[in-house]
Protein backbone atom coordinates (compact mmCIF):
# COMPACT_ATOMS: atom_id res chain seq x y z
CA UNK A 1 0.00 0.00 0.00
CA UNK A 2 1.48 3.36 -0.93
CA UNK A 3 1.57 6.32 1.45
CA UNK A 4 -1.32 8.18 -0.23
CA UNK A 5 -3.60 5.15 0.05
CA UNK A 6 -2.65 4.76 3.72
CA UNK A 7 -3.41 8.44 4.29
CA UNK A 8 -6.89 8.06 2.72
CA UNK A 9 -7.60 4.94 4.75
CA UNK A 10 -6.50 6.74 7.92
CA UNK A 11 -8.69 9.77 7.18
CA UNK A 12 -11.71 7.59 6.47
CA UNK A 13 -11.12 5.65 9.69
CA UNK A 14 -10.91 8.87 11.69
CA UNK A 15 -14.13 10.14 10.08
CA UNK A 16 -15.94 6.91 10.97
CA UNK A 17 -14.73 7.08 14.58
CA UNK A 18 -15.70 10.75 14.93
CA UNK A 19 -19.13 10.09 13.46
CA UNK A 20 -19.72 7.54 16.21
CA UNK A 21 -18.84 10.16 18.84
CA UNK A 22 -21.63 12.52 17.76
CA UNK A 23 -24.85 12.29 19.76
CA UNK A 24 -27.44 10.14 18.10
CA UNK A 25 -30.51 11.75 16.60
CA UNK A 26 -32.76 10.61 19.44
CA UNK A 27 -30.76 12.35 22.15
CA UNK A 28 -31.98 15.87 21.32
CA UNK A 29 -34.42 17.75 19.16
CA UNK A 30 -37.96 19.04 19.21
CA UNK A 31 -41.06 16.94 18.71
CA UNK A 32 -44.68 18.10 18.65
CA UNK A 33 -46.78 15.28 20.04
CA UNK A 34 -50.23 16.83 19.86
CA UNK A 35 -51.97 20.16 19.33
CA UNK A 36 -55.49 20.75 20.59
CA UNK A 37 -57.35 23.50 18.76
CA UNK A 38 -60.32 25.42 20.10
CA UNK A 39 -62.00 28.30 18.32
CA UNK A 40 -63.43 31.35 19.95
CA UNK A 41 -64.75 34.52 18.39
CA UNK A 42 -61.98 35.75 16.06
CA UNK A 43 -59.39 33.64 17.93
CA UNK A 44 -57.71 30.28 17.73
CA UNK A 45 -56.74 28.85 21.11
CA UNK A 46 -54.14 26.10 20.96
CA UNK A 47 -52.55 23.77 23.49
CA UNK A 48 -49.22 22.28 22.43
CA UNK A 49 -47.95 19.02 23.87
CA UNK A 50 -44.33 18.80 22.78
CA UNK A 51 -40.91 17.54 23.83
CA UNK A 52 -37.93 19.90 23.65
CA UNK A 53 -34.35 18.84 24.28
CA UNK A 54 -31.13 20.69 23.40
CA UNK A 55 -27.96 19.10 22.02
CA UNK A 56 -24.72 19.22 24.02
CA UNK A 57 -23.42 22.01 21.75
CA UNK A 58 -26.55 24.14 22.27
CA UNK A 59 -26.41 23.60 26.06
CA UNK A 60 -22.72 24.57 26.03
CA UNK A 61 -23.49 27.78 24.12
CA UNK A 62 -26.25 28.59 26.59
CA UNK A 63 -23.97 28.17 29.62
CA UNK A 64 -21.39 30.42 27.94
CA UNK A 65 -23.80 33.33 27.59
CA UNK A 66 -25.53 32.73 24.25
CA UNK A 67 -29.30 33.15 24.58
CA UNK A 68 -31.29 30.66 22.48
CA UNK A 69 -34.57 31.55 20.81
CA UNK A 70 -37.23 28.91 20.28
CA UNK A 71 -39.84 29.74 17.67
CA UNK A 72 -43.27 28.13 17.41
CA UNK A 73 -44.78 28.61 13.95
CA UNK A 74 -48.40 28.08 12.96
CA UNK A 75 -50.18 28.16 9.62
CA UNK A 76 -53.94 27.94 9.27
CA UNK A 77 -55.18 26.52 5.98
CA UNK A 78 -58.53 25.71 4.44
CA UNK A 79 -58.59 21.88 4.46
CA UNK A 80 -60.28 21.64 1.05
CA UNK A 81 -58.25 24.10 -1.03
CA UNK A 82 -55.14 24.22 1.20
CA UNK A 83 -55.26 28.01 0.89
CA UNK A 84 -53.13 29.71 3.54
CA UNK A 85 -55.48 31.80 5.69
CA UNK A 86 -53.23 32.77 8.56
CA UNK A 87 -49.53 32.59 9.41
CA UNK A 88 -47.98 33.54 12.75
CA UNK A 89 -45.26 32.62 15.22
CA UNK A 90 -44.30 33.02 18.88
CA UNK A 91 -40.75 33.33 20.15
CA UNK A 92 -39.34 32.30 23.50
CA UNK A 93 -35.83 33.08 24.69
CA UNK A 94 -33.89 30.93 27.14
CA UNK A 95 -30.76 32.32 28.75
CA UNK A 96 -28.49 31.22 31.56
CA UNK A 97 -27.96 33.62 34.46
CA UNK A 98 -24.59 32.59 35.97
CA UNK A 99 -24.79 34.85 39.04
CA UNK A 100 -28.09 33.27 40.07
CA UNK A 101 -27.30 29.85 38.54
CA UNK A 102 -30.78 29.96 37.01
CA UNK A 103 -32.24 29.65 33.53
CA UNK A 104 -34.57 32.43 32.45
CA UNK A 105 -37.46 31.87 30.06
CA UNK A 106 -38.82 34.99 28.37
CA UNK A 107 -41.70 35.25 25.95
CA UNK A 108 -40.43 37.77 23.40
CA UNK A 109 -43.85 39.08 22.37
CA UNK A 110 -44.71 40.11 25.93
CA UNK A 111 -45.38 38.37 29.18
CA UNK A 112 -43.44 37.90 32.37
CA UNK A 113 -40.04 36.26 32.72
CA UNK A 114 -39.76 32.97 34.57
CA UNK A 115 -36.67 31.58 36.30
CA UNK A 116 -35.86 27.91 36.73
CA UNK A 117 -33.06 26.13 38.62
CA UNK A 118 -32.43 23.67 35.76
CA UNK A 119 -32.57 23.82 31.97
CA UNK A 120 -34.92 20.84 31.87
CA UNK A 121 -37.43 22.82 33.96
CA UNK A 122 -37.29 25.79 31.57
CA UNK A 123 -37.79 23.48 28.59
CA UNK A 124 -40.53 21.66 30.52
CA UNK A 125 -42.44 24.94 30.76
CA UNK A 126 -42.58 24.90 26.95
CA UNK A 127 -43.62 21.23 26.77
CA UNK A 128 -47.21 22.16 27.60
CA UNK A 129 -47.87 25.48 25.96
CA UNK A 130 -51.12 27.43 25.61
CA UNK A 131 -51.10 29.98 22.78
CA UNK A 132 -53.84 32.18 21.38
CA UNK A 133 -53.84 33.62 17.86
CA UNK A 134 -56.08 36.39 16.49
CA UNK A 135 -57.31 35.00 13.18
CA UNK A 136 -60.27 37.21 12.47
CA UNK A 137 -63.66 35.65 11.70
CA UNK A 138 -63.58 32.08 10.40
CA UNK A 139 -66.54 30.67 8.49
CA UNK A 140 -67.85 27.15 9.19
CA UNK A 141 -65.82 24.45 7.51
CA UNK A 142 -62.83 22.15 7.73
CA UNK A 143 -59.41 23.55 8.57
CA UNK A 144 -55.83 22.39 9.08
CA UNK A 145 -53.38 23.88 11.52
CA UNK A 146 -49.76 23.24 10.50
CA UNK A 147 -47.21 23.68 13.28
CA UNK A 148 -43.49 23.38 13.89
CA UNK A 149 -41.03 24.35 16.62
CA UNK A 150 -37.37 25.18 16.02
CA UNK A 151 -34.33 27.07 17.29
CA UNK A 152 -34.19 30.42 15.49
CA UNK A 153 -30.61 30.30 14.18
CA UNK A 154 -30.94 33.83 12.77
CA UNK A 155 -30.96 35.17 16.34
CA UNK A 156 -27.62 33.58 17.24
CA UNK A 157 -24.58 35.87 17.40
CA UNK A 158 -23.27 36.56 13.88
CA UNK A 159 -20.11 34.41 14.13
CA UNK A 160 -22.19 31.37 15.14
CA UNK A 161 -24.91 31.54 12.47
CA UNK A 162 -23.20 29.96 9.49
CA UNK A 163 -21.50 27.09 11.38
CA UNK A 164 -24.79 26.39 13.21
CA UNK A 165 -26.67 26.04 9.90
CA UNK A 166 -24.39 23.18 8.86
CA UNK A 167 -23.84 21.48 12.22
CA UNK A 168 -26.11 18.52 13.08
CA UNK A 169 -25.81 19.61 16.73
CA UNK A 170 -27.94 22.67 15.91
CA UNK A 171 -30.70 20.83 14.03
CA UNK A 172 -33.45 20.76 16.64
CA UNK A 173 -36.41 21.43 14.34
CA UNK A 174 -39.58 19.46 14.73
CA UNK A 175 -41.15 18.40 11.49
CA UNK A 176 -44.17 20.27 10.23
CA UNK A 177 -47.23 18.53 11.65
CA UNK A 178 -50.83 19.00 10.60
CA UNK A 179 -53.84 19.01 12.93
CA UNK A 180 -57.35 18.96 11.45
CA UNK A 181 -60.39 20.55 13.04
CA UNK A 182 -63.87 21.70 12.05
CA UNK A 183 -65.85 24.82 12.75
CA UNK A 184 -69.55 24.05 12.75
CA UNK A 185 -72.32 26.49 11.90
Amino acid sequence: MDSITRLYVSLISIAVVLTGCVESEGDYGFQIRKVDVRTAERKLNTRFDQRLSFSAEAREALVHGVPLTIQVQVELRDANSLTLLFDDHRRFEIRYLPMLEDYQLRRLDGGSDQSFPRLRHALGALDRLDLSFDTGPLSPGNYELRTRTHVDLARLPAPMRLPARFSPQWQHDSRWSTWSFEISA
